[in-house]
């Protein structure tokens, strides 16, 4: 009698669930070498394809990390709803210089994915189509072929281009379109596709691109539809998308902003008029939902503070009020991270508000409350908040020390508030648009916005100006406004953040900085205290583009 061979899954099983325990003891050696005897005994084993793919990544070679995560990707028992975000994360990094069918299939896989966050493979997954397809003859077949690519339609429709060299490809893709539109060849499901794809892709920039007036469905293209319009198009996943998208979406909004409650009456401050307008006209950021954040109470982030007078805070983070919230990407982010959190978001413009509540109705947060209203008018208003947020906001005030003396107002004692606020040496590339926009008289109307894209779009490489292109709000109109238009700003050095939040009677407990600003300061200053606003400002003296984005501090209340 022939006995069955054993089975090696119970015990390949063990070894990966042994390889967690020891991973979360901190015996990264015991976790390494149990993974790797899984796959010694079973190579195409998922989950420890997976676990080794995930330990790779955070512990070891990226390359290695990456081609057992893409293997991953392919094997049954794999949690593709982790593996998928850490494999997109390395392939951002990719700059490839050839087109491999492998990274074709993993930016497919990943742009497919409902935990990964799209936007982060735009550059990669541009480099990638292009690599691909080196030239464009425009032909009909072309296009056609374009739109039944799985690859195309997915960048376009799930990405904000951020390529210089894709934005002319597809400017050369919509002449193509309209060039061949009566040909006899120009009748297929993909060139169709294409067009819808090619539409959402527009949408999403807001029509920053500039295009002519065109009929038919090649309308998409230069404007959304209207209800009639949509109506008549053919069935297929791209043009559904379209409608919902252009159509359903912007629809809801609209009809949300009848019913937005006011927090504060609006004032009459000249600046507060005129950034309420840019808003109402250009809502920033458009944004879709991204992949649900990892928990956290909100009272650990606080709590983990350098500088924070914890009896003072007691260890309360219950109310938030997101001052400033724009179209609600702060707010609805704060909310999937801590559930627990009741959360005011506050805004001038009725047009981003609605955004946010349109998104916030999508994932069925009932958490946060949408209400228009104006900061410096928050002295009108009783309630105190544990957690004040303001992102970008008060150094677009005319006097931004007003702004957080009203903020700091409507805090409880002990409370904190998180500010993000401009580098004055980090925007030194902004004011260069600002010479070049006030000596060509360009306006903050999309017309002149084009205009100036199409200038720095010309640009040769070695200007300076060429560096803008860099930038991700470059490619949309309403960032492209925020990033070079803004009707107003204030910028600073660190230790005028120092003298802006001692002036509202706060002190600084939390400088927020990346990984390389981080490793920056401690080369340069040692165990240095990193709430010591003179040892940044020495630093960024060094390195001006250290806080290319913002500073994001905390100052607590006392």
């Amino acid at each position: 009698m022939m006995l069955d061979a054993p089975d090696q899954s119970s015990d390949v099983d063990g070894l990966v669930a042994a390889a967690a325990r020891r991973l979360n003891e901190g015996d990264l050696n015991g976790a390494f070498t149990a993974l790797k005897a899984c796959l010694h005994r079973r190579p195409d084993h998922g989950p420890a394809t997976a676990a080794m793919g995930l330990f790779m990544a955070e512990h070891g070679d990226a390359g290695t990390a990456a081609q057992l995560l893409s293997r991953a990707m392919t094997l049954a028992g794999a949690s593709r709803d982790r593996v998928a975000p850490a494999l997109a994360r390395l392939l951002a990094g990719l700059s490839p210089d050839a087109w491999h069918p492998r990274l074709d299939a993993d930016l497919r896989a990943c742009l497919a994915e409902p935990t990964v966050d799209t936007q982060g493979l735009a550059r990669v997954t541009a480099e990638t189509l292009l690599l691909k397809q080196p030239t464009f003859d425009g032909a009909s077949t072309t296009l056609e072929a374009m739109g039944r690519d799985a690859l195309w339609l997915a960048f376009l429709s799930q990405c904000l281009n951020v390529s210089a060299a894709m934005e002319a490809r597809l400017d050369a893709v919509r002449r193509a379109l309209d060039v061949t539109r009566d040909a006899r060849d120009a009748r297929g499901q993909g060139r169709d596709a294409l067009i819808c794809a090619m539409g959402l892709s527009a949408f999403a920039s807001e029509y920053a691109a500039p295009v002519g007036e065109t009929e038919g469905l090649l309308a998409v293209l230069s404007r959304p539809l209207n209800a009639a319009e949509a109506g008549t198009l053919e069935p297929g996943p791209m043009q559904a998308l379209l409608i919902r998208r252009t159509v359903e979406e912007p629809g809801r909004e609209r009809a949300l902003v009848e019913g937005i409650p006011a927090l504060t009456p609006l004032g009459d401050d000249t600046v507060s008029v005129a950034v309420q307008a840019q808003y109402e006209a250009n809502p920033y950021p458009r944004w879709s939902a991204p992949p649900a954040p990892e928990p956290r109470a909100l009272r650990e982030v606080v709590s983990a503070l350098t500088g924070l007078n914890r009896r003072a805070f007691g260890g309360r983070a219950e109310t938030v009020l997101v001052a400033g919230c724009g179209t609600g990407f702060e707010p609805i982010d704060l909310a999937r991270t801590d559930p627990s959190l009741a959360i005011t978001a506050m805004d001038l413009s009725r047009a981003s508000l609605a955004h946010g509540m349109r998104v916030a109705e999508d994932l069925k947060l009932t958490t946060v409350r949408f209400v228009q209203g104006d900061i410096l008018a928050l002295d009108s208003v009783d309630v105190r908040f544990d957690v004040v947020t303001s992102t970008g906001v008060i150094h677009h005030m005319a006097r931004p020390e007003d702004g957080l003396a009203r903020l700091a107002g409507v805090l409880r004692p002990g409370g904190v508030v998180r500010l993000g606020l401009y580098s004055e040496r980090a925007r030194a590339l902004v004011r260069r648009a600002h010479d070049l926009i006030r000596a060509k008289a360009w306006r903050a109307v999309d017309e002149d916005i084009r205009a100036f894209r199409a200038h720095v779009l010309a640009l040769p490489e070695v200007e300076p100006l060429a560096a803008l292109r860099d930038s991700v709000d470059f490619y949309s109109l309403s960032g492209c406004r925020d990033l070079v238009f803004h009707v107003h700003e204030h910028r600073y050095t660190p230790p005028q953040l120092g003298e802006l939040i001692g002036g509202a009677g706060l002190r600084l407990v939390g400088f927020d900085a990346s990984e390389e600003a981080v490793a920056a300061f401690r080369q340069a200053f040692g165990a240095a205290d990193p709430l010591d606003l003179n040892l940044w400002d020495r630093l960024e003296a060094r390195q001006p583009h250290l806080f290319a984005g913002m500073y994001h501090l905390w100052a607590q209340k006392v």
